[in-house]
């Protein structure tokens, strides 16, 4: 379970275990990089290994941290505020795979070293850790052992895989070390022909063995400073060393002078790596900022193109919609105009109907006003016969003989329909109103 982006979990972290234990003679703890709250999505409950478990651990150990020496080249993994605040922090990046160079060596002497002077009276440990707390953790150990302290660089390097429970992986950590080895040899060659040099008279250089005496209080970092070291280291004060205060007498004034001599050397040292430090660390903050510069460019590049994207997503949209529209309003308007013209086919419909409907009224009126015209001439002409109905009618006169033979007989004037005649005319009239 590796996970995404910021809370994805470093390559083979679950390996290897998360804590050492303290190496014999020394202060120095090694352990892999604590991990914070928002990794635990990726990893099981029994792989988590957070700051607040870093501290427990180291309880449970019957110890007690002083300072943690970060050297991991990035800041996701946690932050100074997940540490308890009496608890010392100082961050060195350093690069993986490659053999750290010689500030970040210089540095990491200087810190361990001052925590050393500070913390006398105490026996606070160093905890220094990398991604998986081996290679990069290995070396600049041993590399202080070894340079400091004097040790061999093979029993420096079994005394830190021993106490770590995993060896040191890369070789290229593994040879640079033990050509350590080389450089001491070197240097105590020179220092025997020098040795070899000086006249008969001259008093004898005093042991290095001397030098490396400590006062019984404070314990040894590790195992004592060989005598070929590379860099000449000046005598120590023998009340420092916890040698009788008569012997610091016995010079008189030249042994005053001597030590302030020393003290001004030693502080133009301090002061020498204080300024180093500083360069270091104002190196460190510029390459963060044009870091987080650049994270910051990328981000408004990134924006600036989600934005370009965003519009011309909507643009296209936009362009879409508008095509629809536009669409939706032709069929819309070809539906119109069909229904328009759908609509002015069945008006014309309509209107034949109508007339068609109007001209037979009218053939059919004409017809009726014909035949009325016909039954009424019909009915004007004289009948031969008296009518069927003569009950209903009045009885007629007998005619009186004509006296004057010359004269014409007066014409027959119509009577009125009879009732029977009436129904007759109106049945035929529904029925044609009816067919019409």
């Amino acid at each position: 379970m590796a996970g995404r982006g910021a809370s994805r979990v470093p390559e083979r972290w679950t390996d290897y275990i998360p804590l050492g234990c303290r190496m014999p003679g020394t202060r120095f703890i090694a352990f892999k990089v604590p991990l914070k709250k928002s990794f635990d999505q990726n990893l099981l409950p029994e792989e988590r290994f957070s700051p607040h478990d870093l501290i427990r651990k180291v309880k449970e150990q019957k110890e007690e941290l002083g300072l943690i020496i970060d050297l991991t080249y990035t800041t996701r993994y946690y932050g100074r505020e997940e540490l308890p605040p009496t608890l010392r922090y100082s961050k060195i990046l350093t690069m993986g795979h490659e053999i750290p160079n010689r500030k970040t060596i210089l540095r990491f002497k200087y810190l361990v070293k001052r925590f050393l002077t500070h913390n006398k009276d105490n026996d606070k440990l160093i905890g220094v850790h990398c991604t998986h707390g081996l290679n990069r953790t290995g070396y600049l150990v041993c590399r202080y052992l070894i340079d400091v302290e004097g040790m061999e660089p093979n029993a420096a390097i079994e005394l830190f895989n021993k106490s770590r429970g995993h060896p040191i992986e890369r070789t290229n950590y593994i040879q640079d070390l033990q050509k350590r080895t080389l450089k001491k040899s070197s240097c105590e060659l020179k220092n025997l022909g020098s040795d070899l040099v000086r006249k008969k008279g001259s008093a004898p250089a005093k042991p290095q063995k001397q030098l490396g005496k400590q006062h019984p209080s404070q314990a040894p970092l590790a195992v004592p400073r060989n005598p070929g070291s590379t860099k000449k280291k000046p005598q120590p004060d023998p009340t420092a060393q916890g040698q009788p205060w008569e012997l610091g007498h016995s010079h008189g004034a030249l042994g005053h002078r001597q030590l302030q001599q020393k003290q001004l050397k030693k502080l133009e040292q301090r002061q020498l790596e204080q300024k180093e430090q500083k360069k270091l660390e104002k190196r460190q903050q510029k390459k963060l900022e044009q870091r987080q510069q650049k994270k910051l460019e990328q981000k408004e590049q990134n924006h600036l193109e989600q934005r370009q994207q965003k519009k011309l997503k909507h643009v296209d949209q936009n362009h879409l919609e508008q095509r629809q529209l536009e669409k939706q309003n032709h069929l819309e308007q070809r539906q119109q105009k069909k229904l328009k013209h759908l609509e002015q086919r069945q008006l014309e419909k309509q209107n034949d109907l109508e007339q068609g409907q109007q001209k037979k009224l009218k053939h059919l009126e004409q017809n009726h006003l014909e035949q009325r015209q016909e039954n009424y001439l019909e009915q004007r002409q004289p009948c031969s016969l008296a009518p069927r109905n003569c009950w209903l009618s009045p009885h007629p006169k007998k005619k009186s003989k004509e006296l004057f033979p010359t004269q014409s007989p007066q014409a027959w004037l119509p009577q009125e329909p009879s009732p029977a005649r009436k129904r007759r005319r109106r049945k035929h009239e529904l029925k044609e109103q009816e067919m019409s």
